[in-house]
Formats: C-alpha cells, sequence, structure tokens
C-alpha cells in the first residue's frame, strides 16, 4: 500500500495512469501505442516510465495470454487528493483559504462559480456542525 504523503506522480506519468484509469487492463502495447499517439513517445519510453510507475506502487500487472495486462493500484481519487495536498502545503503553506483568495482574485468569478464555491461551503459547514 502507497502511503497518501508519499503519492507523487509526474506529468508524463499522469498521462499513462489517466489511460489506465479510464480502462483496465491494458497492454504496454495498448498503452505504448496509445502514449505514441498523444505525446509522440516511443514504446521504449513508454516501458521505461510504466516500469518506473510500477516501482513506486501504483501499478499491477498480471499475466496474460501473450502479454502482461496492467492496472492501476492506486484510485485516481488518491492521487488526485494527494498531489492536491502537496500542491497546497509547498505553495500555499497548507493554507485552502490563501490559494482560494489568490485565485479568486486572479479571475474574475462568475455569479454561477461564486454560487458553487457558497454551496460547497454550506455543505462543509453542515458536516461539521
Amino acid at each position: 500500500m502507497v502511503e497518501k504523503s508519499e503519492i507523487s506522480l509526474y506529468n508524463s506519468e499522469w498521462a499513462i495512469m489517466e489511460y489506465l484509469w479510464e480502462k483496465a487492463p491494458r497492454t504496454v502495447t495498448q498503452i505504448a501505442k496509445a502514449m505514441e499517439e498523444k505525446t509522440g513517445w516511443a514504446k521504449s519510453t513508454t516501458k521505461t516510465l510504466i516500469s518506473r510507475i510500477a516501482v513506486k506502487g501504483y501499478l499491477r500487472y498480471e499475466a496474460g495470454g501473450k502479454a502482461r495486462q496492467y492496472y492501476p493500484a492506486i484510485d485516481r481519487s488518491e492521487v488526485v487528493t494527494a498531489e492536491t495536498e502537496n500542491f497546497l502545503d509547498r505553495v500555499y503553506n497548507g493554507s485552502f483559504s490563501m490559494m482560494v483568495n489568490a485565485m479568486a482574485e486572479r479571475k474574475n468569478l462568475s455569479q454561477n462559480e461564486i454560487d458553487e464555491l457558497r454551496t460547497i461551503l454550506d455543505k462543509i459547514e453542515e458536516a461539521n456542525q
């Protein structure tokens, strides 16, 4: 099991994981073909990245008929949460409100976005009571 605080994916690894989260299992050949179309990577590059992701514990495989079948070993939501928390800690000293304030000041929020934020905060407030 991967510790949440240790979860980290490089952009190149995200591309492969997104492909597998979309549908698994997939073989190296299927993954390499998709990555070549999406990014232009050679099969050797994709194989190297698959190995690196597997070493981190984010992929698992099972022996298939002719080829290994690769599956994500971690849920996308776990990775998103861990990456978001790492970003928040690194950039905003762990302050969610600082991040929201910085984003709100930079971008003119639509009324719809403001309403969505208010709804989220109301749900959190209700859950904390």
